[in-house]
């Protein structure tokens, strides 16, 4: 779910602009003429052809395809010099990678969201990596959640990428001048979010104009602290419905909140997320959606120039603590008819298995890799926002109640349900019991498929 970067460089990788590309994809750069350079082991490209790795990515900023060649892709093409990496970043990346994929002219590696994992193993389309988990020993280095939330009957599919965990970020400095202490339970919420109304402010800057997959933020928020992490564990389980009372009332107050007017003015689905995000930058909302990934990969250290702060999102019912929830930001699927799936392995494996080089890399901006990190190994210029912003995280992930992201955790078809109806919801297209009842049966055929909770 974050969103992140490349900048061309000067060396033997270069963006991928060939054919094989849709036309109407569009990349953050676009190649000069010298992208494409003899290798430096002296191949000659006229009568050697380097072997390509094609990587396919969500669209990402600039500063973010930084770190993607400085740390990843170039030591690994000076390490295999017969290599070049081909990176090509799209705005609508699942449409776009699995018209590619289908095609079978697809990425060798390319980004994914967990739940997709059995969309692409089911119809054979990524690799099972069960022999490189056990080859690299990822066991021993990884999150056994974050392993987890890649396997499909037990196997896994895709590499874990980043982690993260969700959090309220908000104004301190907003909070001061309404005269509000950072929320912690529904009444303190309510009475914030009334208080920014009267002062003409977005209580809860949230856009997600044409990118519906962020709608998950907000049913995460409300989920993991009205009905609490373990009715939601149960219902992935299956031993409790999705239209059971306890979910509902979550649902129906999320409706509340959005008449009432407290996300997004009610016009969130109107507003892109960067337009959301600049509200929140000009100091138009107290409150932001979004969790680490906003503070440590998109917003540029010192772009806010107020007092923050994140933390959990409050108890939104009594009895059930504020909390986050934690989920797999990316996965890396490697395609079924890729040539170079050892390449594609070992190119990861440089990265996650050397701490310092993680380290390095979260510190540039980069989304926390799914393995733990020696705070001692960040380096000591390391920008205050990104140490808040890490901080931050961490607690987080270790509050009681911590919850369970849909985009980590739900099933396909469910997860593609809610964000395909949840609008209607909002906007009075569909009733509340329609809604709950139509969640039901595709929770079933996902059960019925294979599905298996994670967590």
């Amino acid at each position: 779910m974050t969103k992140k970067g490349c900048k061309l460089v000067r060396s033997i990788i270069v963006l991928w602009m060939t054919g094989v590309l849709l036309a109407g994809c569009q990349s953050s750069q676009v190649a000069p003429s010298d992208s494409s350079i003899t290798p430096a082991s002296g191949i000659s490209q006229a009568s050697e052809k380097p072997v390509e790795i094609n990587v396919a990515w969500q669209y990402i900023k600039d500063s973010q395809q930084q770190v993607w060649f400085k740390y990843i892709f170039e030591p690994f093409t000076t390490k295999h010099p017969e290599v070049k990496v081909n990176f090509r970043t799209y705005p609508d990346w699942q449409t776009s990678v699995r018209i590619q994929i289908e095609a079978g002219a697809g990425p060798d590696m390319f980004y994914m969201d967990s739940f997709d994992v059995p969309y692409y193993a089911t119809r054979n389309q990524i690799l099972n990596l069960e022999n490189y988990r056990k080859q690299y020993n990822l066991d021993q280095v990884m999150y056994d959640w974050a392993i987890r939330a890649t396997l499909f009957n037990g196997q896994m599919y895709a590499l874990p990428q980043s982690v993260e965990a969700t959090a309220l970020t908000y104004n301190k400095t907003l909070l001061n001048r309404l005269g509000h202490d950072v929320p912690r339970t529904r009444e303190e919420y309510v009475a914030l979010c009334e208080s920014a109304l009267d002062a003409n402010l977005i209580p809860v800057a949230f856009g997600y104009k044409g990118v519906n997959i962020l709608l998950n933020w907000y049913v995460e928020h409300y989920l993991t602290t009205y009905c609490g992490a373990d009715v939601i564990r149960e219902m992935l389980q299956g031993t409790r419905p999705f239209n059971d009372p306890v979910i509902s009332d979550a649902f129906k107050l999320m409706k509340a909140d959005w008449d009432a007017g407290y996300i997004g003015g009610r016009r969130s689905a109107a507003t892109p997320l960067n337009e959301a995000r600049e509200q929140f930058t000009n100091q138009q909302a107290v409150m932001n959606f979004e969790g680490a990934w906003l503070t440590l990969v998109d917003t540029a250290p010192g772009t806010w120039k107020f007092e923050w702060g994140q933390t959990i999102w409050p108890s939104m019912r009594d009895g059930v603590p504020p909390a986050s929830a934690i989920s797999l930001g990316e996965a890396i699927g490697i395609s079924s008819a890729s040539r170079h799936a050892d390449l594609c392995v070992e190119m990861m494996m440089d990265y996650y298995l050397d701490e310092k080089v993680a380290a390095q890399v979260v510190a540039s901006g980069f989304s926390t890799p799914a393995r733990p990190i020696d705070p001692s190994l960040y380096p000591a210029d390391m920008s205050v926002d990104i140490k808040k912003a890490l901080d931050a995280q961490v607690y987080n992930m270790n509050q009681p109640g911590t919850g369970y992201a849909p985009w980590g955790f739900f099933p396909t078809r469910l997860n593609e349900y809610i964000l395909n109806n949840f609008e209607k919801l909002l906007y009075n297209q569909m009733s509340l019991d329609s809604f709950m009842a139509g969640g039901q049966p595709i929770l079933e055929q996902d059960f019925a498929e294979g599905f298996v909770f994670a967590g």
